[in-house]
């Protein structure tokens, strides 16, 4: 062995501790590597780090999440604006109409379309915009109106603003402690104006509230402050210029609608002490009459009769029993108390206002079907007809 090795050239030793050399210095780096990383891994990570991660989240999010639902978001709103437009376009809008109608829907964050069908939205939303804006646009503002048929109302729908306040209103208007019999002569979008019949206020400049207080038959009584914004005469009477609003106070002068009818009817006076008596008995003797009803509720009607002699006996406070049918629906011995008598020397007939006794809870809930169903299809006739 050692004459082998003796044989072998000098650098065969040379290269042999040379590789030798190099593996066994290279053992120690990979513990060290190993060792460091273990170190970076178990570290706790720097706040340039996390922030780094963050953001990378943050970005991944927004191009995964974010940019889908924008372009989603943009989408929709392409499709309602479309929409609306096409409904516009229905009623006859301009694209500038329609675009005001847009345009104000997103100032105010409500649904365009509602603009469109909503009367009572309509003339809030222009309230609005006209204390927003004074009097921009206001031609649009009333072609618009116009072509929507939101310039008149039913009676027994109940106003949103003093926009809706018909020409020829009679209102009073009260100034400190004294009352003034007025009417309503113009209503515009940048006002509304009310001449005096007879007596005048006195002292009132412009700037001052004044209370004005009106009737809609069928609705109710409003109260309402505004304020005087011009003073002027016209052929010789004053007249008061106001300032819209859409604040006031609403008092129901009836518990129950009433709503006006023409229905055929029969109708009978009750003695005195008619219900102590034998109730058959004092029904098989009773004198009917022929009537028309006039008007109706679910609390009472408005009878009216040709005057006849003895009917001067019907007086407020005593009871009457009728008969009468609401289309399909017999209404039969419904005994009533008289609250009221008219007679109008202008007319022949003379009218009882009468509340029910007594009625069948059914029947009540029969009589308001019938107001509702006839309310709808007045509704339904004055869009139609393009007057709402």
């Amino acid at each position: 062995m050692s004459k082998f090795l003796k044989k072998l050239p000098w650098w065969f030793f040379f290269s042999l501790n040379f590789h030798l050399s190099v593996i066994f210095s290279q053992e120690p780096n990979k513990f060290e590597v190993i060792q460091e990383a273990g170190k970076v891994a178990f570290r706790p990570p720097t706040i340039k780090e996390i922030f780094l991660t963050l953001l990378v989240v943050a970005a991944l999010i927004g191009i995964f999440v974010g940019i889908p639902y924008w372009l989603y978001q943009k989408y929709k709103e392409y499709i309602k604006k479309k929409t609306f437009f096409q409904l516009a376009k229905n009623y006859n809008l301009t694209e500038e109409e329609a675009q005001f109608l847009w345009n104000l829907a997103k100032e105010l964050k409500i649904s365009p379309t509602l603009l469109i069908s909503s009367h009572a939205l309509f003339q809030r939303a222009i309230l609005k915009y006209i204390k927003n804006h004074q009097f921009e646009n206001i031609h649009l503002i009333s072609s618009i109106r116009n072509k929507l048929g939101f310039t008149k109302i039913p009676e027994f729908v109940p106003i949103s603003s003093t926009l809706d306040i018909d020409v020829y209103q009679p209102v009073t208007v009260i100034v400190g402690d004294e009352q003034y019999e007025a009417t309503v002569i113009e209503n515009t979008e940048q006002y509304w104006a009310i001449g005096f019949m007879s007596k005048e206020p006195q002292g009132v400049k412009e700037g001052d509230e004044i209370m004005v207080t009106f009737n809609r038959p069928g609705d109710g009584r409003y109260i309402i402050v505004t304020k005087v914004l011009g003073i002027e005469r016209r052929d010789g009477k004053l007249v008061f210029r106001l300032e819209h609003t859409d604040e006031y106070e609403k008092i129901q002068l009836r518990a129950h609608v009433r709503w006006p009818v023409n229905i055929p009817c029969k109708f009978a006076p009750l003695p005195p002490g008619a219900f102590s008596k034998d109730f058959e008995r004092v029904l098989r003797r009773l004198k009917w009459h022929e009537g028309v009803i006039r008007d109706i509720s679910a609390g009472g009607i408005r009878l009216c009769s040709e005057y006849y002699k003895g009917i001067e006996k019907i007086k407020e406070g005593s009871y009457v029993i009728v008969d009468f049918t609401l289309e399909d629906t017999p209404f039969e011995n419904i005994i009533c108390e008289v609250r009221r008598v008219i007679k109008s020397p202008m007319s022949p007939e003379i009218c009882f206002g009468m509340l029910f006794v007594y009625l069948p809870k059914e029947l009540q809930q029969r009589i308001q079907k019938y107001i509702w169903d006839e309310q709808r299809r007045i509704i339904r006739l004055y869009k139609e007809s393009g007057e709402f």
